[in-house]
């Protein structure tokens, strides 16, 4: 997928339209391990019971998606502000313009 590194959006702060630089940012955050649903998690799974998981059921229903959703940013060039897209887009490569 080419994406354009700039693009003329409409900027809410500014209130008018402009040019605003394209960016991607990369999201590869790791889950934390001392939040409250981690938390839960290991004190279900601590004892001699182990935790229940479901079995997967066999077929493509439940395979690994081959693209990531991409995380796109314009900034305004006047204000400074980074609008996102309401939607992410699915691409298996990225390419900038």
């Amino acid at each position: 997928m080419k994406i354009p590194k700039k693009n003329r959006r409409y900027c809410p702060k500014c209130k008018k339209h402009t040019e605003h630089t394209t960016s991607i940012v990369k999201s590869g955050r790791r889950r934390g391990s001392m939040k409250e649903g981690q938390r839960r998690f290991k004190s279900k799974i601590a004892g001699y019971g182990g935790y229940p998981r479901p079995k997967p059921e066999k077929g493509a229903k439940y395979g690994a998606k081959s693209s990531k959703k991409i995380d796109l940013r314009y900034k305004c060039p006047d204000c400074g502000k980074s609008q996102t897209p309401k939607k992410g887009k699915r691409a298996k490569k990225v390419e900038m313009q």
